[in-house]
This record gives structure tokens, sequence and C-alpha cells, in this order.
């Protein structure tokens, strides 16, 4: 059975890849379960959890949101569900994997 931080460090790797197809870069911010997020448009998302693997992901507004912002945030939420389902250990587990 996997810990969480195996399963943490799991997410971060393949969400780093998943990123990475939309030349978007992953910072590791200070704070534990903290990350920031900036897109080719110099938007800035921030993801970070409480309970893995409840992850939640807000827009941090530091210009003008376009349509393109709209865009990578849609692609970034694709991107921590498909991760999160791809690390689920047990598919038809009770606890579901959630995106906020």
């Amino acid at each position: 059975m996997k810990t969480t931080s195996d399963l943490i460090s799991e997410f971060e790797q393949l969400f780093r890849q998943k990123l990475q197809l939309n030349n978007c870069k992953l910072r590791k911010k200070r704070q534990e379960n903290n990350y920031e997020i900036i897109t080719p448009a110099k938007d800035i998302f921030l993801m970070y959890w409480s309970e893995f693997p409840e992850v939640s992901l807000i827009y941090q507004a530091v210009g003008v949101r376009t349509q393109q912002t709209s865009v990578y945030e849609r692609a970034i939420r694709l991107h921590i569900s498909s991760c999160l389902s791809s690390i689920q250990e047990n598919p038809t587990s009770e606890t579901p994997l959630l995106v906020k």
C-alpha cells in the first residue's frame, strides 16, 4: 500500500510532465503542499491541499483575466484530475479524488 507521501511524490512527477506539454512551469512554494503554476501568458495559479487528494486550484489575479487564461485553467484542472486518477490505488475506492 502506498503512503500519502508516495502518492504526493508520484502526483507531482506526473503533474510536472503534463504541465510541460502546455509549456507551464510548476514551482513549489515554501509552505508545505503549496505550488505555483505559471503559464506562458504569465498567468499564475495556486494549487494546494490540506488533505491530499482534495486539491484546490485558484487563479492569482496579477493582470487581466483573458479567454486564454480560461483555456489554461481548464487544461490545468484536467491535468490535476488525470494525475489523481492515474495514481489512485484502488479505482473502486469509497473516497473519490476531488478537484475544487
